[in-house]
């Protein structure tokens, strides 16, 4: 079956803006992408493509404020995508102290903490100012996490998971209503050597057979979270902390209303290009 490549221009270039479109993208049924020069390009199998459900994302509106985004659509023979994803993934390192990258690149001396990513299609590779922030958000509360046990909902590629085990959880759950993240994180634990996790297929619903959890990470996006906050404080142990991201500053208010309604204290909040992660005690 022939394949629709739907290439986007983003000008001034800005990989977090391409992170953030991939992420939308994602969730309408692409399951291939590939980094240009300028920015990326996204594949769909021909008849699942619809051009009113790219016109209906949020993220384009979001930048063009900042940005210009154009794009193209051609129809084209099909590929080996995650062959084309994984070609053009590059490590990060986040404050020095963090280094992500697949298991073909080289570890950086002297970083502290080495997390090995095979990027596949699985949201969570590090690049994106969400993942980043909650990544420091982790080591900023090392202390609080060492030897409890974390959730690590919408897990992705489970790189938070994988983050929380190395500054010591006890164990590690992570959910993802998507089979090939579970694939995906299961692969990424193996390849870093977490043995204490188990991950599940499904959403929110499934916290109702879960024990209770001393740290919850959520990154997803604003929606999900106002819609399962609730259940993620069910499950949440007395003065365990609630760790959120996937939204901008200007959600936050909105984050902290339902958090606080739910008996939530709000702690802090980083922000990166307008990015927020944002921490809550019980």
């Amino acid at each position: 079956m022939n394949t629709i490549e739907l290439t986007f221009t983003i000008t001034p270039y800005a990989e977090a803006v391409a992170d953030a479109m991939i992420a939308e993208l994602g969730n309408i049924g692409y399951d291939g992408f590939s980094y240009t020069d300028t920015g990326f390009s996204a594949y769909i199998p021909v008849a699942d493509y619809r051009a009113e459900a790219v016109d209906a994302l949020d993220m384009p509106a979001y930048f063009s404020e900042w940005y210009r985004i154009d794009r193209v659509a051609r129809e084209i023979e099909d590929r080996d995508w995650n062959r084309e994803w994984e070609e053009h993934f590059t490590p990060i390192v986040v404050d020095n102290r963090i280094q992500v990258r697949a298991g073909f690149h080289e570890r950086v001396p002297g970083i502290e903490y080495d997390i090995v990513i095979e990027p596949k299609m699985s949201f969570g590779t590090g690049h994106h100012a969400t993942t980043a922030l909650m990544l420091r958000m982790i080591l900023e509360h090392a202390a609080d996490i060492r030897g409890k046990r974390v959730l690590d909902m919408g897990c992705g590629t489970g790189i938070l998971g994988i983050m929380a085990s190395k500054v010591g959880a006890r164990e590690v759950v992570g959910i993802d209503i998507d089979d090939w993240a579970y694939h995906n994180a299961m692969e990424n634990f193996r390849n870093n050597g977490v043995d204490a996790v188990t991950v599940r297929i499904g959403d929110a619903a499934l916290l109702a057979d879960e024990a209770p959890f001393g740290v919850i990470l959520a990154n997803i996006n604003r929606n999900i979270l106002l819609a399962d906050m609730e259940r993620y404080v069910e499950r949440l142990l007395p003065q365990g902390m609630l760790v959120m991201s996937g939204f901008y500053e200007h959600d936050l208010p909105m984050i902290r209303e339902k958090a606080e309604s739910l008996g939530l204290v709000f702690g802090e909040y980083r922000e990166e290009n307008s990015w927020v992660a944002a921490c809550f005690m019980a």
